[in-house]
C-alpha cells in the first residue's frame, strides 16, 4: 500500500499524494497528530487542526498500513487524540470527516455511540478512479471526556506543593551569588 499513490478531494479540487508524501506528513513535527504504531510498526496518524472558530477541531485519520486498522485500534487511536484536544485546550466541538471506502472507521461509527453522523458528502474522496461519499460526524466530547479525576483535596494538596517548591526555588535563586 505504501507503494502506490492516494487522493481525496477536497473543496480547492482533487489532491494526490504519494506514499512518501504520507510518510512525511506523518513525520512532520509542526502539526498536531498522534502517531499509531501496533508492535512497533507504523500504522498511521490521527492529526487535528483548529477551524476559524475557538474551540472548533477538524479529526483526520492518515493511513500507513490501511490493513493494519481495525474497530478497537481506530477506537483507541481516536479516544487518545480527543484526550489529547480536551486536556490542552477548551473544546466545543470536534469533527471526524469518513471516507465511505474506509471499512474499519465505518465499522467504527456504527459500533459506537461516541458520534453523531451529521450527513454524508457525495464525492468527497477520489480513489483507484472512482469518487466516495464523506461521512461527516461529530464528537460527543464528553463521551471522551476522562472519567477519573482527582479529588478537590487531592488537587489542592498538588497546588500547595507545587506553590511551596516554586517558592523555595525562588527563595534559593535570590540567595545565590553571581
Amino acid at each position: 500500500m505504501l507503494s502506490h499513490p492516494f487522493s481525496y478531494v477536497s473543496t480547492t479540487g482533487p489532491i494526490w499524494r504519494t506514499a512518501r508524501q504520507r510518510e512525511q506528513f506523518i513525520a512532520d513535527d509542526g502539526s498536531s497528530h498522534l502517531v499509531v504504531r501496533v508492535q512497533g510498526n507504523l500504522v498511521g496518524a490521527v492529526t487535528w487542526s483548529t477551524g476559524q472558530t475557538p474551540g472548533y477541531y477538524r479529526l483526520t485519520i492518515i493511513s500507513a498500513d490501511d490493513d493494519a486498522w481495525t474497530p478497537h485500534l481506530v477506537e483507541a487511536a481516536i479516544r487518545e487524540a480527543i484526550s489529547m484536544i480536551a486536556r490542552s485546550s477548551e473544546a466545543k466541538r470536534i469533527e471526524l470527516l469518513v471516507p465511505g471506502y474506509d471499512i474499519p472507521l465505518v465499522d467504527y461509527l456504527t459500533a459506537t455511540h461516541n458520534f453523531e453522523i451529521e450527513g454524508v458528502l457525495r464525492d468527497r474522496f477520489f480513489i483507484d478512479g472512482r469518487y466516495w461519499p464523506g461521512i461527516i460526524c461529530r464528537a460527543d466530547i464528553e463521551k471522551f471526556r476522562p472519567q477519573e479525576r482527582a479529588s478537590n483535596e487531592e488537587r489542592a494538596e498538588l497546588l500547595d506543593r507545587l506553590r511551596d517548591r516554586a517558592m523555595n526555588d525562588l527563595s534559593s535563586a535570590q540567595t545565590r551569588p553571581f
